[in-house]
């Protein structure tokens, strides 16, 4: 995938040119299986704000030579909108394929196809799960971005069993509790706020991601790009505040309940640290069209993280990958959330 250097205009992402269902799914066939069936799962509708914003990350990236993350669907989602399509084999109504499908600039379909189908020794995902699955992805992705510190642990209630759970050193997701930690004799209610205040710092960088101008010509490596600043700028607020840059706080380095609610005092002056220094860098058009991009779920697939249980996988472009385990028919809840890696 080469840098993106082409041109754009306002002018032709305001042409008023706009996308049918019929019209996507009908360019989604030509990258699909012959017979597949097609389900419009979410329309995308584009303004005059998402319009600037889309041709604003397209000017950057050509300024930057940052290689554009599927051709620029996202941000042709934000300047033409566009449709989420779930691409299913007839006879087993098996979920084979998502498709992205917007309008390029020569007013041509144009679209992004993410496969499905996971690991096949762990079944399928049939058609009504994967409608369930879209829009709890979406949905629990858009409270990531949005839920304030001071209500994050409502995030509990998603998770298996109604609890953050419990990992060993070399499993922990995303508001993970580390075993160890449950050995040091301290209150459960430090536990879980270690464990929040850990990883709302470790989900900062994924809202720093949204602010950027840039995120929608390739979330993933935006994404990365605002991990690294936000690494260069702690190290730099640590100097600042008298703390050592070079501190590894994870939470399994905690050796006492002492530590521990000094770990915890210290999360909270991060924390603080972060919040004053990124508020003044919001633009709320810009990050509220970022995230309706950010949340957009790219397939969802069976696997299996330890070999017996079945998750239905579920990733974003923005690099939130969660894992969903079946409570019964039509519901899901969380088993892990992580961070995916790069993909350019």
């Amino acid at each position: 995938m080469m840098p993106y250097t082409g041109e754009i205009s306002l002018c032709m992402a305001q042409q008023g040119q706009r996308l049918t269902s019929q019209e996507a799914i009908a360019a989604a066939h030509h990258n699909a299986k012959p017979g597949s069936n097609f389900t419009v799962l979410r329309e995308i509708v584009a303004d005059e704000n998402t319009r600037r914003i889309g041709v604003q990350a397209l000017k950057q990236a050509r300024a930057h030579r940052l290689k554009l993350y599927e051709n620029g669907i996202f941000a042709h989602l934000l300047m033409s909108g566009g449709y989420l399509i779930a691409e299913t084999e007839p006879q087993t109504n098996k979920t084979l394929a998502f498709h992205l499908i917007s309008l390029g600039f020569d007013g041509s379909p144009m679209g992004s196809v993410i496969d499905c189908t996971g690991d096949a020794d762990f079944g399928v995902v049939n058609l009504n799960d994967a409608k369930i699955l879209a829009k709890d992805t979406a949905e629990f992705t858009e409270t990531v971005y949005s839920t304030p510190l001071s209500e994050i642990t409502s995030l509990e209630s998603k998770f298996y069993g109604g609890h953050f759970p419990v990992c060993g050193t070399e499993d922990c997701g995303l508001f993970s509790i580390p075993r160890s930690l449950l050995k040091l004799g301290a209150d459960q209610s430090e536990y879980r706020e270690a464990a929040v205040l850990y990883d709302y710092l470790a989900l900062l960088f994924f809202r720093y991601a949204v602010s950027m101008p840039m995120f929608s010509a390739n979330p993933p490596a935006t994404t990365q790009a605002a991990a690294d600043k936000m690494e260069k700028a702690e190290a730099e607020l640590l100097r600042n505040n008298h703390m050592d840059p070079d501190f590894d706080y994870g939470l399994e380095y905690i050796s006492s309940a002492e530590q521990l609610r000094q770990r915890i005092d210290l999360f909270k002056k991060l924390v603080r640290l972060w919040d004053e220094a990124l508020k003044n860098e919001t633009d709320p058009a810009l990050v509220k069209a970022n995230i309706s991009i950010a949340t957009i779920p790219l397939g969802v697939g069976p696997y299996s993280l330890d070999g017996k249980t079945t998750l239905y996988g579920s990733g974003t472009a923005s690099l939130i990958v969660i894992y969903w385990q079946r409570l019964s028919a039509g519901v899901f809840a969380i088993n892990t959330l992580s961070e995916s890696d790069v993909v350019e």
